[in-house]
């Protein structure tokens, strides 16, 4: 009798001691598994991860929360929140309650796709959930509302938060604030600034860029600049964006002349300029017919070391187009061969506006074969542009061939190009056919 009760205690010992073992390893697996997923997500082998937590799936060891947050966020930082939400749909099946990171990573993926519907109802979810929003999670949604010019809904997000008891930080108020400046309420953006630094945020660069990027869309290049003069009275180094976005400010208001002081300005203080920088300046000098200053400025660049890409090009090709500099503008476009630098659409689409606008229809003509013989396709700009150019110039025939092209390759006629078509309807029975189409 003894001896079968020792026999089975050391027999339930032995069973307690199996699935002590089993769980145990279980639970280090599941522990490699989620960081091995950490690892992987973290260099961007998302896919990878995804058969790693089938696997484990596979082998008995079911993924708790924080394996299934990490995949979830993976995805939708691959901008694949739909593939996410059968994620969170399974965990949700298998009975594991999804947290506030689970809701915030898909937020986030919703917003960043612009997918605002999407978002709001998760969130409304989430609260029907009991999962309390923390100032991540509200902050992502009022920047996702702010991003889709949502303002008023992102202002109630933004007081529904406070009213539940949740502080805002430096990142919610700049979202809103970047908000308001989207929709040119600079008011409101300095009210919100006041309230931030009011209650003990410092304001940061970002947030000043932001500030000033608003009062340069809404044209207000004083208060813009002198935002600027704050930053250095606040021992705030401003940044390349600080100044290329006061540059832009200038140049769109036709006073290319302080972009260019500032410029002068931003590299004496030790910024250096990057190709953004130096595209906007050569945009606004190029457009106001500066070009020898336009090729100096290119000149530095080249100096620093930075390779003017195909965009540089196509402002300095314009430029010399609209202000009656034609053979620079051919020259300049052959050399981009010799520099191995392919011409885009845009590039062509320039040089057949300018051939046209000197009245050269043949070679105009050639400029759009050789287009599509490079292997680079029309698109309704370049065919609207060449229309327009070939009835200017008195040549119907050409622009009825590319009329027909460009309805055959579903392309539709412009405001301008449609207002010239009104004069010829009577005239061209072609032109009327197209007319009929597009209308």
């Amino acid at each position: 009798m003894l001896s079968r009760s020792l026999s089975l205690s050391l027999s339930n010992m032995m069973m307690r001691k199996s699935t002590f073992v089993a769980s145990a390893s279980c639970a280090f697996q599941l522990l490699q598994q989620q960081q091995m997923e950490t690892g992987l997500c973290k260099i961007g082998h998302t896919t990878n991860a995804l058969q790693l937590l089938k696997k484990m799936e596979e082998k008995g060891c079911k993924p708790d929360v924080v394996a299934y947050n990490t995949v979830i966020d993976s995805l939708c930082k691959d901008r694949r929140a739909n593939e996410a939400m059968y994620f969170f749909s399974e965990m949700v099946d298998q009975g594991i309650p999804p947290n506030v990171v689970t809701y915030s990573s898909i937020l986030h993926g919703f917003c960043n796709l612009g997918q605002l519907n999407e978002a709001t109802s998760l969130f409304k979810q989430m609260i029907g959930r009991n999962v309390m929003p923390n100032t991540v999670t509200f902050t992502i949604l009022v920047d996702g509302l702010c991003k889709e010019g949502m303002i008023l809904e992102a202002r109630r997000v933004f007081e529904m938060m406070t009213e539940n008891g949740v502080e805002p930080d430096a990142y919610t108020y700049s979202a809103l604030m970047d908000g308001y400046c989207l929709q040119s309420q600079m008011d409101e953006a300095q009210k919100l600034f006041d309230i931030m630094v009011g209650k003990g945020f410092a304001p940061s660069v970002r947030v000043y860029n932001i500030l000033i990027n608003g009062h340069c869309k809404s044209r207000r290049l004083n208060e813009a600049k002198t935002l600027l003069s704050e930053m250095y009275d606040r021992d705030l180094t401003p940044d390349t964006v600080t100044y290329s976005t006061l540059m832009q400010g200038f140049c769109q208001a036709g006073r290319p002349q302080v972009a260019q002081k500032l410029f002068k300005e931003m590299c004496s203080y030790g910024l250096l300029p990057d190709s953004i920088t130096y595209s906007i300046l050569l945009d606004g000098l190029c457009k106001h017919g500066h070009l020898d200053e336009a090729f100096r400025l290119l000149k530095a660049m080249q100096e620093s070391k930075i390779e003017p890409h195909i965009c540089i090009y196509n402002i300095l090709i314009q430029g010399m187009c609209n202000f009656g500099k034609l053979e620079a503008a051919r020259e300049l476009f052959s050399n981009l061969f010799v520099k191995g630098i392919q011409p885009t659409v845009v590039t062509y689409t320039v040089m057949i506006s300018g051939l046209l606008k000197e009245g050269l229809s043949n070679e105009a003509c050639e400029m759009f074969r050789k287009m599509v013989v490079n292997g680079c396709l029309p698109n309704s700009c370049t065919y609207n542009v060449a229309i327009q150019g070939f009835l200017r110039n008195g040549d119907p025939s050409n622009a009825v061939r590319l009329i027909e092209e460009m309805v055959g390759r579903g392309f539709s006629a412009d405001s301008s190009t449609f207002q010239m078509l009104l004069d010829l309807e009577s005239n061209d029975e072609i032109i009327s056919r197209f007319m009929r189409r597009s209308s």
